[in-house]
């Protein structure tokens, strides 16, 4: 626990001022920006629709934080082969840890529009929506952009390592070998998930959030009825299953390379 501890430190003090300057920039720019464009534009909407907007666009490119965050550890100490050949801790650890950070940047910049978007709700008492069906909504929204975000890192952070791997034979080359690798199995998973086995197997377990909640929302007055929306126990457990299986190959192979 005090080797894992101390890689999550060095992490969090190597990146500590970005990550701070960063929220920092994002809360004022959630918090202001929407006050200014509402008055500068003068736009006949209330000030906490164009919050809703830019905390959504915000929450949306928050997908991405978590692989990039990886991305900026591992290039960072990639042309440091001390770091990993001299290490006691394991290849899962070591890159475990910087995954795991990477992980709570991409929650902390979900946290973040987050609160600012319910602070602005109870502070300016809109009535685009009550906070009941905002707040089931917004959750939702929330956990299916950290889940894929978190898919993205492992999908990345295994492409990263072949590219690695190929870069010393193909050199410059690798990324486009990379990118078409990436994009056959695209393909091929893309056929796999249209295909009947896809549906049998893992299309399995309905889970209806509707019927836990009033599809009726009340939003201006007017009322909008969500029809059923459902998620399937099988595919959530098949993608954690690949996205765990991704990430362990990845380690494996990177440790090849640093270690080897």
């Amino acid at each position: 626990m005090k080797q894992w501890n101390g890689l999550l430190k060095k992490e969090w003090v190597t990146l500590k001022w970005p990550l701070l300057v960063s929220a920092l920039l994002g809360i004022i720019v959630m918090s202001f920006v929407p006050h200014l464009i509402a008055n500068i534009f003068g736009l006949e909407v209330h000030v906490f629709e164009v919050v809703l907007v830019i905390c959504f666009i915000w929450a949306g490119a928050s997908v991405l934080a978590p692989v990039i965050a990886l991305f900026i550890m591992l290039e960072r100490e990639i042309k440091r082969p001390d770091v990993w050949f001299h290490s006691t801790a394991s290849i899962f650890k070591l890159v475990g840890a910087k995954a795991f950070f990477a992980s709570l940047i991409g929650a902390v910049g979900l946290l973040i529009p987050t609160l600012v978007l319910a602070v602005q709700h109870v502070l300016f008492s809109s009535t685009m929506a009550t906070f009941d069906d905002l707040f089931f909504f917004g959750s939702i929204f929330i956990v299916m952009i950290f889940a894929v975000s978190i898919i993205f890192m492992s999908i990345g952070f295994f492409f990263w390592v072949i590219d690695r791997l190929m870069k010393p034979y193909l050199k410059g080359f690798s990324i486009v070998a990379t990118i078409i690798i990436f994009l056959v199995a695209s393909r091929l998973y893309s056929l796999f998930v249209l295909s009947e086995l896809y549906e049998k197997l893992i299309l399995i377990g309905p889970i209806d959030l509707m019927k836990i909640k009033n599809p009726k929302i009340n939003v201006d007055f007017i009322y909008l009825e969500h029809a059923e929306t459902f998620f399937y126990t099988g595919e959530i457990v098949f993608d954690i299953f690949f996205t765990f299986i991704m990430f362990i190959i990845a380690a494996v192979l990177f440790e090849k390379k640093v270690r080897l």
